[in-house]
């Protein structure tokens, strides 16, 4: 049996199909905590056998985020703090990239040999591209991911933003139009 599709959900929820709302949008904020975001990595990292044993994330104001990560093998690596900055936006229905910079404080020109180090994180999720000092995250990929393969047809906006303690994701969603005959 496959999962039920966000039309099925919504039916369920609100005992109505999507297309009687047809040309309908809503858009909303959901604040995220770090403590919530750290426990969904958590989950993630508890059923993987990746390098990566822990990972604790922590917003700041102005599109900022530090990252701590924990190695398995922590003679090879010792824990690395990385932090990075939000500089692109998903746009949709194009490609929908988020794309962040990031650095290694504290390093100095030292930091300069850490982008090939992270050829150690071979076993990024498909969604996670690095390339020099770039992430990429593609939130579509993500989304599909999840098991949310359908709500990516309805998504026309989405935003990450950061405030200290918070990732604030905005979006807007609209369901298509439906042409009737006789309407």
């Amino acid at each position: 049996m496959s999962a039920p599709t966000i039309a099925d959900r919504v039916r369920q929820a609100l005992g109505i199909d999507l297309d009687e709302l047809s040309g309908g949008s809503l858009a909303g904020e959901i604040p995220l905590t770090d403590a919530f975001v750290n426990r969904l990595i958590a989950q993630r990292l508890a059923a993987s056998q990746g390098r990566v044993s822990a990972a604790q994330v922590a917003a700041h104001d102005g599109q900022n985020l530090t990252l701590q990560l924990s190695m398995r093998a922590p003679r090879m690596l010792p824990s690395v703090r990385i932090a990075a900055r939000i500089e692109q936006q998903p746009q949709f229905p194009r490609p929908a990239v988020m794309g962040l910079r990031w650095s290694m404080p504290g390093l100095g020109p030292l930091a300069l040999f850490a982008a090939p180090a992270l050829a150690y994180f071979k076993a990024l999720p498909p969604f996670i591209h690095v390339e020099g000092d770039r992430i990429s995250v593609d939130i579509g990929e993500l989304l599909r991911a999840r098991g949310l393969s359908d709500l990516v047809g309805y998504v026309t906006s989405l935003q990450v933003h950061t405030r200290t303690g918070i990732f604030v994701v905005r979006f807007e969603l609209r369901i298509p139009s439906l042409t009737r005959s006789g309407d």
